[in-house]
């Protein structure tokens, strides 16, 4: 091969390599805009319409024994709310929605104090309250029997974020929470054929601590689930081929679901007749 022969096949195989990937791009846009963005917009606009009522109802919604691992946190009111669409304070294009982030605080008032002996236990204590983004103040005092003792003091305030955020490459939903419950958090991804109004529903039912459960955290992956299909597809087109019918599998088809109003039955006692 000559050297102007090599010369042209890369150039070949780099005009092929951007003509796939300019495929590739088209076609994650068309899912965007087809099965995506209209999602995300429902769901700020539900987040929207909730934080809309609660800020006009003035009643916090009451947290009741926030947290077993510090206890003295006791019952705690959920206000305060925030909503973006950029992940600092503003809004983006309603158009080009790629993140819904929600923030508030459960709270109330005073602190509570502890004390912790042994610099390995306060090191640790300092990186999960920054991690949690507690307010709390620390100071160190006399040794015990030879043991360093710090005391930290930490407000009843606790800052709590919900963001439904766009994997664009992977054409997913990515919902994440912090602090909700217990200073937990989570992040799980979830196809667009699986955010439909009970998915919108669910997500706000636990945002209102209807419920104290969105999702387990060891659920099982999209992967697995789209597995778990395929085998039952498989199995269920082998008994067809073996004896001329197909078992009845119970899966029916989200489009053959009645669709629901997520806030409708959220708000729905304060949608009297005047």
């Amino acid at each position: 091969m000559s050297v102007l022969d090599e010369l042209r096949k890369k150039a070949d195989e780099k005009k092929a390599a951007e003509q796939q990937q300019a495929r590739t791009n088209e076609e994650l846009e068309q899912v965007y805009l087809s099965q995506i963005l209209p999602k995300m917009q429902l769901i700020f606009d539900s987040f929207q319409e909730a934080i809309d009522y609660l800020n006009f109802l003035e009643e916090p919604v009451q947290v009741k024994n926030y947290c077993q691992q510090y206890p003295q946190f006791g019952d705690l009111s959920q206000l305060n709310y925030r909503i973006n669409t950029d992940g600092r304070i503003g809004l983006a294009d309603y158009n080009r929605i790629m993140q819904v982030n929600v923030s508030f605080f459960c709270e109330a008032k005073g602190e509570f104090s502890y004390r912790l002996e042994s610099d390995p236990l306060i090191d640790k204590e300092i990186n999960f309250l920054q991690a949690k983004k507690l307010i709390f103040d620390w100071k160190h005092q006399s040794v015990i029997c030879g043991t360093p003792c710090t005391q930290f003091t930490i407000q009843r305030k606790i800052p709590v974020a919900f963001r439904v955020e766009v994997d664009y490459q992977q054409s997913l939903f990515k919902v994440s929470i912090k602090n909700h419950q217990n200073l937990q958090s989570f992040t799980k991804s979830f196809s667009p054929e699986q955010v439909d109004s009970d998915f919108i529903d669910s997500l706000l039912r636990y945002f209102l601590r209807k419920d104290d459960q969105f999702v387990k955290v060891d659920d099982i992956s999209i992967e697995h689930r789209n597995a778990i299909k395929a085998a039952v597809q498989s199995k269920a087109a082998h008994y067809q081929k073996k004896y001329g019918e197909v078992p009845s599998l119970g899966i029916e088809s989200a489009d053959d679901n009645v669709k629901k109003n997520p806030l409708k039955s959220l708000f729905s006692k304060f949608q009297k007749k005047s």
